[in-house]
């Protein structure tokens, strides 16, 4: 294996932070590979990192619609998203499972840190799910490569787009340009 892709699976294996939630979004458990992998471990532990972040998405979205003065119109297009994660939890607790690994559990609400006050405004919300968003699109698109499996990679690239998709639409709803490089990277 080429340094670089084990450097990319240590990071990634290891856990990343809040700052590089970039996860999942509307895929299906067939999506994340039903086959067997080459190596379960590895691709067990890149699963349970990107899980462990997709439980963070939700929490945000728990915090969000706890604390912001939305319209109800926007209310309703979060709750959306946030099903969207947990939808993506779903899958890949699924997928972690066939590889014969335990799931990582989701943690209390409290213990995710989040920084948003109460009330917060309708900018600082969706400012604070902008960031989600766009970590959950870059800890996808980092975990594509490094996983061994190609059908979980498939799976994975497919959440990125959807995650990539709630991103654009907060910074549409901010109006700042829905598309902030052409690259993601």
């Amino acid at each position: 294996m080429p340094a670089e892709d084990s450097d990319r699976r240590r990071i990634l294996s290891g856990g990343l932070g809040l700052g590089a939630l970039g996860l999942l979004t509307g895929c299906s458990s067939a999506a994340l590979g039903a086959h067997e992998t080459v190596r379960p471990g590895s691709d067990a532990a890149l699963l349970n990192n990107l899980l462990s972040l997709e439980y963070q998405a939700i929490a945000a979205y728990d915090v969000v619609l706890a604390r912001a003065a939305l319209g109800a119109e926007e209310a309703e297009r979060l709750a959306l998203f946030q099903a969207d994660h947990r939808r993506h939890a779903e899958a890949i607790s699924a997928a972690v499972m066939r590889r014969k690994t335990v799931p990582v559990a989701r943690a209390p609400l409290g213990s995710y840190g989040f920084e948003l006050p109460a009330p917060a405004s309708r900018e600082e919300a969706l400012h604070f799910l902008v960031g989600i968003e766009s970590g959950l699109a870059h800890a996808h698109l980092g975990a594509v490569p490094a996983l061994s499996d190609h059908d979980l990679a498939k799976g994975t690239a497919g959440i990125l787009a959807v995650e990539a998709m709630h991103w654009t639409n907060f910074r549409t709803a901010l109006g700042e340009p829905a598309v902030p490089t052409p690259i993601l990277g």
